[in-house]
């Protein structure tokens, strides 16, 4: 596949030297990791993350680029491949192919309290560690100031730390790059003797789960051993400094004093005080960042399954199951009480219908801020 595609596109092969001019200088990347990850799981020392940024090591290592043009074709801002993806994956419009529209929240008590929303992420993954489905997963954490930070976790007991939402960006990607340096004893744990048998879940925004599809279609490792693909809903991101310095300078709140945020309307902060505050999103126009502003997905249609808040009832997640093995999952975990479902009090055809419009109407919006 990977031959084939660069052969059917070789009037537009280009390299790192190109994506940064491109998209990196553009100040459009989505800061997914995906260049990074492939080019330091070759071992090719070219690239690596600064601040959520792609960069050249050095002139030096500069030379070492083989020119493969693999990390320009896999990044999600570059078009190339848009036209194969969307026929390969039978995207035909915004809201993208669905097998099932439904919502639903987590039958855990802890996750319910500890999640965002219906906690049905966090549930996705404990299930899919459960039944021994995934060996890993990939998910985002915050630091002690609240700074999202991309983690490759092996057991169902680190979900906790990964609950919630982050509204600053973490380059999900980025963590395959030490694919091959898993130390061996966790391994051994799980009966892994060839790292090609790791199955991994992954859970990022739409633009980093374009560009792990980018990958899987070309065949490029390390994304081969990504079993599942979860994309959250995302209308847009944040940059961290931006977003805490309007916190501060407006409400005196401290990133360390943070508790739990959340977008209904408004964007609420909820203190370690338990004193609640809320911003305009108008507020917050001079955090969004810019790749956000040139972004065209809101429920991520690459994924095996999309989940957000918009369109749920009040403690719940709407969830969309994209391809046969996404919506096994939630239909498995439905009848096995790990997910509860809310009943519409209309029919449900039509209210599958209103949930489309809805996320029609939303990727539209954010076309338009394009």
């Amino acid at each position: 596949m990977t031959e084939s595609v660069i052969k059917k596109n070789k009037e537009v092969i280009k390299i790192f030297k190109d994506l940064k001019e491109e998209v990196i200088d553009e100040n459009i990347c989505c800061a997914c990791g995906a260049c990074v990850a492939y080019c330091e799981s070759q071992s090719f020392d070219v690239i690596e993350m600064i601040d959520n940024t792609p960069h050249f090591k050095s002139a030096a290592n500069e030379e070492n680029c083989t020119e493969c043009g693999l990390c320009y074709f896999i990044c999600p801002q570059t078009a190339p491949l848009l036209d194969i993806m969307n026929e390969t994956y039978q995207v035909k419009d915004n809201v993208g192919p669905y097998k099932d529209i439904i919502a639903a929240k987590t039958t855990d008590e802890l996750l319910m309290k500890i999640g965002q929303d219906g906690g049905v992420v966090t549930t996705i993954l404990m299930y899919l560690f459960n039944t021994y489905q995934i060996d890993a997963a990939i998910v985002s954490e915050y630091d002690k100031e609240l700074r999202p930070q991309p983690k490759l976790i092996f057991n169902p007991e680190e979900l906790k730390n990964s609950a919630g939402t982050r509204y600053s960006i973490s380059s999900q990607i980025h963590p395959l790059k030490d694919l091959y340096n898993i130390p061996a004893k966790i391994l051994e744990e799980k009966s892994i003797f060839n790292i090609d048998q790791l199955n991994i879940a992954f859970v990022g925004t739409p633009c980093q789960v374009r560009a792990l599809r980018k990958m899987k279609l070309l065949n490029v490792k390390p994304a081969h051993v990504v079993k599942y693909i979860i994309s959250l809903f995302c209308f847009e991101n944040f940059n961290y400094n931006e977003l805490y310095d309007i916190f501060q300078k407006k409400k005196k709140i401290e990133a360390s004093d943070i508790k739990k945020t959340a977008i209904k309307g408004k964007f609420i902060v909820e203190t370690s005080s338990d004193t609640t505050y809320e911003f305009e999103l108008k507020e917050l126009d001079n955090a969004v960042r810019s790749n956000c502003k040139n972004c065209d997905e809101f429920t991520g249609r690459f994924s095996d399954i999309s989940v957000g808040s918009s369109g749920a009832p009040e403690g719940y997640s709407m969830i969309i199951t994209r391809t046969e093995q996404g919506d096994e999952v939630i239909k498995k975990m439905m009848a096995q009480n790990y997910i509860t479902t809310y009943i519409p009090s209309q029919n449900a055809g039509e209210w599958k219908q209103e949930k489309i419009k809805r996320f029609e109407k939303m990727s539209s919006i954010k076309s338009k801020k394009k």
